[in-house]
């Protein structure tokens, strides 16, 4: 389990400090190290004095307000009378009225008062994209879960909130952040002041919009990553796959490939793109065939050399520049996962052609184009009548048009507090890929599609899911051959 990364701090003084929480750490009660527990360490000689003055959910990211009290009878609400305004990425989109106007919600929850108050959340539309709607919420009394109650009551839950019956998970955390806190400052002649939390980028990117400047997240240069290929993940992608494996790869992508490559003894295989030797090292295990990686990361061809394998080996070479590779002739080649994160299809394709023999096989292994659109397709659930059972299916926004689109990597490690790990996806749709083939003079001679074979825990659930893999392929398999 990777340490949690210490809260960033928004503003300190003598008498209050503001911390931007990650999603996924306990504030004040949970698994250690709590928020409260963090910030022990950035307090210095005050840390006792320090309480905090109100509570976002565990799963909840954004600013939480801890003040300098002088005992423990002092209340810290009362000295400071926050109030929060929060940030929610919802299911659905409004209609044109609520969006002019907004909307107040005045409902109880579940979660008392114990004063009789009724409470509210009164939210303002921000803007809409792929089913999905960014909304600023405030919330009096604030109670815990309030607004993802409320939000939830009027048909439009926030995305990954299961337990208010959440259909949609493309954040793969909360998708809700305490974006600003206004309070009266106890040492400031009771004059209001506002701290702000940057919002999460992701919240837009998932929408199919531009994150704001102030939006918190890597920017990326796509020149710079088409240059340096996976440069800047490679230590994270190496730890991914040697350290701790991925059944995926094991169980369904490499005898999925060894299969359709039907290798022979002795020949030559090109793997383009090779990462770090993973792909080249089952083959020349498995097939006995001598292999020649090839990837335009420095640091991805170290790692692979540093595990050397018989009849292996690889070199720093960029797959949209194959022409000008000098290693004679291949009678196979193999790409797998990569295509999607080349900018240049073509250029791959027509570089592969030029090193195959006659009669030559390539093999490319993508993520399945007609369902894993990135920032346009995600799980949802419906329920069957017939049935009366839950169904899990695949929803897709797009798939003809082309983009190109940064994703994290380790969605569930950033759920958790860690630094997202990102690079850039291009999506096509199946015929750009054997279009790009046949072009380059090679011939589509093989289509697999492959499904997950993971099972589901037990639980409502379970079987609609595992269906649903059954069903839904992951992976598409395409194999060329050169005329």
């Amino acid at each position: 389990m990777p340490k949690p990364p210490k809260p960033e701090i928004i503003h300190k003084d003598d008498s209050i400090l503001i911390v931007n929480k990650p999603a996924g750490i306990p504030v004040l009660r949970g698994p250690s190290p709590t928020l409260c527990e963090m910030v022990d360490s950035l307090t210095g000689a005050r840390r006792r004095l320090m309480r905090v003055a109100h509570i976002i959910d565990d799963t909840c990211s954004g600013a939480v307000l801890y003040v300098a009290t002088r005992n423990t009878s002092d209340s810290p609400r009362d000295q400071t009378h926050p109030e929060t305004t929060y940030l929610a990425l919802v299911e659905g989109v409004f209609d044109d009225e609520k969006k002019r106007t907004g909307e107040t919600i005045s409902a109880p929850t579940s979660r008392s008062t114990g004063q009789g108050a009724t409470p509210s959340s009164h939210i303002r539309i921000m803007e809409s994209g792929n089913g999905l709607t960014l909304v600023q919420v405030r919330a009096r009394p604030d109670l815990q879960g309030q607004i993802r109650e409320h939000l939830a009551m009027i048909g439009h839950p926030i995305v990954g909130d299961q337990q208010n019956k959440a259909t949609r998970d493309d954040l793969h955390r909360l998708g809700m952040h305490a974006h600003q806190i206004r309070l009266v400052h106890p040492e400031e002649d009771g004059s209001q002041q506002r701290y702000k939390a940057p919002p999460p980028a992701s919240f837009w990117r998932a929408m199919g919009k531009e994150p704001p400047a102030d939006a918190a997240g890597l920017e990326h240069d796509p020149e710079r990553e088409a240059q340096q290929g996976w440069d800047h993940v490679a230590g994270w992608y190496d730890k991914l796959l040697h350290d701790r494996g991925s059944d995926h790869h094991e169980r369904l992508i490499l005898p999925g490939v060894r299969r359709m490559l039907d290798l022979q003894q002795g020949e030559r295989v090109l793997d383009v793109a090779c990462g770090q030797g993973i792909v080249s090292e089952h083959l020349a295990h498995h097939a006995d065939v001598e292999v020649l990686g090839v990837d335009v990361s420095e640091r991805l061809i170290e790692a692979a050399n540093e595990r050397p394998t018989p009849r292996t080996s690889f070199q720093v070479h960029n797959a949209q520049e194959l022409e000008s590779l000098d290693a004679g002739e291949f009678d196979a080649g193999v790409c797998v996962m990569a295509l999607m994160n080349i900018e240049e299809l073509g250029a791959v394709m027509r570089g592969v052609a030029s090193k195959l023999k006659p009669g030559g096989r390539f093999v490319a292994v993508i993520s399945h184009p007609a369902y894993r659109v990135m920032g346009a397709s995600a799980w949802g659930w419906a329920h069957d009548e017939r049935t009366n059972l839950p169904v899990q299916f695949r929803r897709i926004d797009r798939y003809m048009s082309t983009t190109s689109t940064p994703i994290v990597m380790n969605p569930g490690e950033v759920a958790k507090g860690a630094p997202a790990i990102t690079t850039i996806t291009h999506h096509r749709p199946m015929s750009a890929y054997v279009d790009a083939g046949i072009q380059s003079g090679m011939l589509l001679s093989g289509c697999e599609e492959w499904t997950s074979d993971r099972v589901s825990e037990p639980g409502p659930r379970a079987h609609a899911e595992n269906q649903a893999r059954e069903e839904i392929p992951l992976f598409m398999a395409l194999r060329f051959t050169k005329q």
